[in-house]
C-alpha cells in the first residue's frame, strides 16, 4: 500500500501545459493565463521549455514598474533557470524543492522533455497527511524568516563585540554587532 508521501509526482501532476513564446508581449500572456485560469505559463522556444512566467512576474516586473504590458516581451520578465523535477520523484521531494527555492510550481521533465507541471495546489489536494507535513514546513520556514529578519535589523550604537560606535548594528545571537563583526562571523 502506498502512503500519500510515497505517491510519485506523475500521479498528481497536470499534463495540460499552457505555453507562450518568449517574443510574445505580456498582454497576450496575461490574457492566455486568464482564459485558461492558470497562474503560470511555460515559455517555449523550438518546442523546448526555456523558462516560466508567473503572476508574480507580472506584478513585480510590469505592474510595480508601471510598464505597459503590450510593450514588454515575455523573455524580459520570465525566469529562465527552470527548476524541474522527475515524474518518478515523490511528492515530498517536490514539496521540499518548492520550499527551499520559494516557488509554488515545478515543471516535470522526463528525458529532457517537459511532460507536466506540479503545483502546491496539486499536492494539497491529495492528502490530509501531506497537509500536516506542509503546515509543519510552513511553520519552520516562517520561524527561519523571522529569525533572519531579526538578524538583519539595523540599530545605531556601540558594538558588543569590538566596542566601536556604528550607524548600523545587527542583532545576532543576543548581541548588537557592527557590520564588520557581523561579516567576520560568516
Amino acid at each position: 500500500m502506498l502512503l500519500e508521501s510515497d505517491i510519485p509526482v506523475k500521479e498528481i501532476m497536470s499534463t495540460s501545459i499552457i505555453g507562450i513564446s518568449p517574443d510574445d508581449p505580456a498582454d497576450i500572456a496575461a490574457r492566455r493565463m486568464s482564459r485558461h485560469d492558470v497562474g503560470n505559463l511555460i515559455v517555449m522556444e523550438d518546442k523546448k521549455a526555456i523558462g516560466i512566467v508567473t503572476e508574480e512576474d507580472f506584478v513585480r516586473k510590469i505592474v510595480a514598474k508601471n510598464f505597459l504590458p503590450r510593450s514588454v516581451k515575455i523573455r524580459d520578465i520570465m525566469t529562465s533557470s527552470l527548476i524541474t523535477i522527475s515524474p518518478n520523484a515523490d511528492v515530498i521531494s517536490a514539496m521540499e524543492i518548492m520550499f527551499k527555492r520559494n516557488i509554488r510550481r515545478l515543471p516535470v521533465v522526463s528525458d529532457g522533455e517537459l511532460v507536466g507541471i506540479i503545483t502546491f495546489r496539486d499536492i494539497l489536494s491529495i492528502s490530509p497527511e501531506l497537509n500536516r507535513i506542509l503546515i509543519d514546513m510552513i511553520k519552520i520556514n516562517d520561524i527561519y524568516l523571522v529569525e533572519r529578519k531579526k538578524e538583519k535589523e539595523i540599530i545605531q550604537g556601540k558594538c558588543d563585540k569590538c566596542g566601536s560606535f556604528s550607524q548600523s548594528l545587527n542583532e545576532y545571537d543576543g548581541m548588537l554587532i557592527c557590520d564588520d563583526c557581523y561579516d567576520a562571523l560568516f
